[in-house]
Parts: C-alpha cells; sequence; structure tokens
C-alpha cells in the first residue's frame, strides 16, 4: 500500500531497487507503478515472490522505456509476463528470470520476436536512427523447462547474448539441456577452425 501511494509522487522515477522488499512488490502495487511512473528505466524485484504476472504486465505496458529488469525468484510469473515486455518494451536490454521455472519457450520465441518488430520500426527523419542493440543481458538459470530450439532462436536474434568464455552475457547454468546453444562468435570461431585446415593444403 505504501508503494503504491508514494508512485503517485515519484512521477519521474527511473531507477528502483526491491529486491526482497516481499510484502512490498505486490501486484497492486505494481500495477500503480506502471500507471503512474512511465519514465522507469530499471527496476529489481528480485525474490519478490508476490509478485505475479498481472504486476509485470502492469508495468510492461505502463513503462514502455524499461531497460532494466531483475525478476529472479520470483516463481509466480509465467510467460504472460515475458511476452508482454517483448511486445511492449522495446528498449529492454537486461531481464533475469533466474528460477522462474514457469518460464517456456512461448517466452524466448517471444523475446526473439521482438528484434524482427524492431527491425521493423521508421525511421525518425530528424533525429539518428532507432536505437536497434536489444538484449545485452539475460539470466535464465534453473529455467529447466526451456529447450535448445527456442534458447538458439534467441541467440540468433540478438548477437550481444554471448555464451562464450569470458563474455557471459546469456547464463544459462542450471540448464543441462542447453549445453548445446551458443553465441554468433563460438559459431564463427568453430567455422574458422574448420577452414584453417584447408588453407595449410
Amino acid at each position: 500500500m505504501a508503494l503504491a501511494y508514494l508512485s503517485g509522487f515519484c512521477r519521474k522515477l527511473k531507477f528502483l531497487n526491491l529486491c526482497g522488499c516481499v510484502q512490498a512488490a505486490t501486484d497492486r502495487a505494481l500495477k500503480a507503478i506502471g500507471f503512474n511512473c512511465n519514465q522507469l528505466q530499471s527496476l529489481n524485484l528480485g525474490w519478490c515472490d508476490h509478485v505475479g504476472d498481472e504486476g509485470v504486465k502492469s508495468l510492461a505496458y505502463g513503462c514502455p522505456d524499461l531497460r532494466a529488469l531483475d525478476l529472479c525468484g520470483c516463481l509466480l510469473i509465467t510467460d504472460e509476463s515475458v511476452i508482454a515486455l517483448a511486445k511492449n518494451c522495446l528498449h529492454l536490454r537486461s531481464l533475469d528470470l533466474y528460477y522462474c521455472q514457469n518460464i517456456t519457450d512461448r517466452a524466448m520465441y517471444s523475446l526473439a520476436q521482438s528484434r524482427v518488430k524492431k527491425k521493423h520500426e521508421t525511421w525518425d527523419s530528424s533525429k539518428t536512427k532507432y536505437e536497434d542493440v536489444g538484449l545485452t543481458n539475460l539470466n535464465i538459470s534453473q529455467c529447466t523447462a526451456l529447450t535448445p530450439p527456442a534458447v538458439q532462436a534467441l541467440c540468433d536474434s540478438f548477437p550481444a547474448l554471448h555464451t562464450c568464455p569470458g563474455r557471459h552475457s546469456l547464463i544459462i547454468s542450471g540448464c543441462l539441456n542447453l549445453t548445446s546453444v551458443h553465441c554468433a562468435c563460438a559459431v564463427q570461431a568453430h567455422r574458422a577452425a574448420s577452414v584453417l585446415p584447408h588453407l595449410a593444403h
């Protein structure tokens, strides 16, 4: 209740950390934030296990400029939350879904499709080209329902997501069925290695 009340007076809020604030971070509070704080860019809801799809969808609809969202340990959320984010938050760069075990391939394909949507955005003749970076950090550790084709499609859509050593920005630990997923630079390195023996002849 306090957070919902406060959001009405902080309409220019851009950054908010509610990690572990279980009692404060409820769907009702998130609906108020989505309604009042449309300039919000970064929100940490880690381990707020009362957060569900209704709250996250309200954020997605009301905060289109969201760049970073941490939902780790939010066990109630499903694909519906991620789909809403993919459709409405086209500036999203960092998404943490650690241990969100209700997330399935539908969510991954929706995120991958958001890249296609961005490529069809029109140019603003008076400004620079529409920013087209997309996701640069994604944590799907312990999301054990995901399959390699869906995560690979996401990786292919967002070249900034890396699985290679030293550049881990796609974190898949605890998902043993995703070991075949590789980022673009890992694939290029494999191709280069296969070409070298032929050049030696």
